[in-house]
């Protein structure tokens, strides 16, 4: 599992912002955690975060 990197919700900028409820959980794709909690945000592939922001149930932004 890959744990994302967090950062203070101010600086999303042009990224989508994505709720942990709506992030895809394709099988076979890389797991993603969150930063701060540690739980499983999303599964998918690597370039799928490149312009996406997941934000946690626990209220952190994260990032790849």
């Amino acid at each position: 599992m890959i744990e994302l990197r967090t950062f203070p919700g101010l600086f999303v900028g042009q990224r989508k912002l994505l709720t942990a409820d709506e992030a895809p959980r394709e099988e076979g794709g890389s797991r993603f955690a969150c930063g701060g909690c540690g739980q499983e945000l999303l599964r998918a592939d690597r370039s799928f975060l490149n312009d996406v922001v997941v934000k946690c149930r626990c209220g952190e932004f994260n990032q790849l």
